[in-house]
């Protein structure tokens, strides 16, 4: 290791222990400080530029129409955290008029306008899977990339609903929706992103 070498990780292990995160005047003077060691050993440093071209996959852009529809599983019978959900009342809520449309979010965001990517827009029950069928759009490439990528797959819904004690224990009853968000791993397992083909 030459004495350049030794100066900059000695002046890295310094400016670390004195503070984890650099400031934009902190930054400067690092350069301003090697600046002045190339001086003292009058040297110039030589300046490298160069360039790098971003290139989206074609196949991907030309399946993406905006805004991108799309579907799953919001909620399905069982215990998903504390509550249990019965079929009696997932049936209930998907007729309730303020769970008709509610906003798509990212991981719960739920107090952010800009985590909404779009939106929910039907809610049915299907006694096939005994649980509820969403469908919705994004309004966010980004998301709705990722979504075509099968990246984001993953879904959990936001639940306002009353307690009380039945055959299955503590159970949610009037439920209501705040907001669905795709999410990295939901509480109920069931509960999917896919394309709406």
């Amino acid at each position: 290791m030459n004495n350049r070498e030794l100066l900059i990780k000695k002046l890295d292990k310094y400016l670390r222990l004195v503070r984890f995160k650099y400031t934009d005047l902190e930054k400067l003077e690092r350069l301003h400080i090697l600046d002045d060691y190339y001086k003292t050993l009058n040297l110039t440093p030589s300046v490298e530029k160069m360039s790098s071209v971003l290139e989206s996959s074609e196949a991907l852009s030309s399946d993406l129409k905006m805004p991108l529809k799309v579907r799953g599983i919001f909620l399905t019978v069982g215990r998903h955290k504390k509550k249990f959900y019965t079929e009696d009342e997932l049936i209930k809520s998907v007729s309730n008029p303020i769970n008709q449309k509610i906003p798509l979010c990212l991981d719960h965001r739920d107090s952010e306008v800009g985590s909404i990517i779009g939106a929910v827009d039907k809610l049915e029950y299907d006694p096939s899977i005994k649980g509820i069928r969403w469908y919705g759009h994004l309004n966010s490439e980004q998301y709705a990339r990722n979504v075509l990528d099968g990246v984001i797959t993953d879904v959990s819904a936001t639940i306002y609903s009353t307690s009380d004690y039945g055959d299955n224990g503590l159970e949610g009853r009037e439920l209501v929706y705040k907001e669905l968000s795709l999410v990295w791993d939901g509480a109920c397992k069931d509960a999917m992103v896919e394309v709406d083909i």
